[in-house]
């Protein structure tokens, strides 16, 4: 029995100008799985995310989405379909309070009005907004954050605000999150935290696929990991195969992941 694919990537390249900097890149994400994409700095990774959320255009290839072609789709669509992102800098509105950012993150809930609709359907309106207040209060709960909904963001220690950029995602009611370094900047006790986080949004049934430079994230919560450098796919496997894996300690690891 095949493993359904969440998304599919086939032959991908992005080129700037003269360099490419992802190099006809093929994998795939199995469905229920947290998969992890690594590699030394420039190998094309943040690249590959921007190309499969649409905020940059593909050279060449294809990406799938649950078997659906979604090769330089805008963004705001593929986010409509399921896919949402953070940022390896936090990409809150710092004067607003936590609940604010959530209920701007769930325009989804608002997603096919247009401004006649809003007008001249007042109670729909309204109830639109109690759905959303509800979905942002849930998803506080869930991450263990509704105490903060008051607080201004520029108020909270920086782990709380990759907490609540998480948060802000899934207001989408995203099938997928891709995750760009979740972990950089975070002391090893936000960072444990922060993994307790991500652990609890997969276990609601959310995907993850995370780009992440900080070993112990990375091994300690994915399923799946693809390897790539200078563009290139050099590896993918299990966290126990990649640890073993010769061409990916001579590339990135060093020895001392060697299981």
């Amino acid at each position: 029995m095949s493993m359904e694919k969440v998304f599919e990537i086939e032959n991908l390249t992005r080129r700037f100008g003269g360099l490419v900097a992802v190099d006809n890149v093929s994998f795939s994400m199995d469905k229920h799985t947290i998969h992890s994409l690594i590699g030394p700095n420039g190998a094309g990774k943040t690249t590959i995310i921007s190309m499969i959320n649409g905020t940059l255009p593909v050279t060449s290839g294809h990406i799938r989405f649950y078997g659906k072609e979604i090769t330089d789709m805008p963004t705001h669509k593929i986010s409509r379909m399921g896919i949402a992102r953070t940022f390896q800098n936090i990409k809150l509105f710092e004067t607003l309070t936590v609940e604010e950012n959530l209920l701007l993150g769930g325009d989804c809930v608002y997603q096919n009005d247009n401004i006649l609709k809003f007008l001249f359907t007042p109670g729909r309106q309204k109830r639109l907004e109690k759905e959303a207040r509800e979905l942002s209060g849930e998803v506080m709960n869930t991450l263990d954050i509704y105490g903060l909904r008051n607080e201004t963001v520029s108020s909270l220690a920086y782990g709380r605000k990759k907490v609540v950029e998480l948060a802000r995602a899934l207001m989408g009611r995203p099938k997928l999150i891709l995750l760009d370094e979740p972990a950089a900047g975070l002391n090893p006790s936000e960072r444990r935290e922060f993994v307790e986080q991500l652990q609890k949004t997969f276990e609601t049934g959310i995907d993850l696929f995370i780009i992440e430079h900080n070993m112990d994230v990375v091994m300690n919560l994915s399923n799946a990991i693809t390897v790539v450098s200078f563009g290139k796919k050099i590896a993918e496997g299990t966290p126990k195969e990649i640890s073993n894996n010769e061409l990916v300690i001579k590339a990135y690891l060093g020895d001392r992941y060697k299981a």
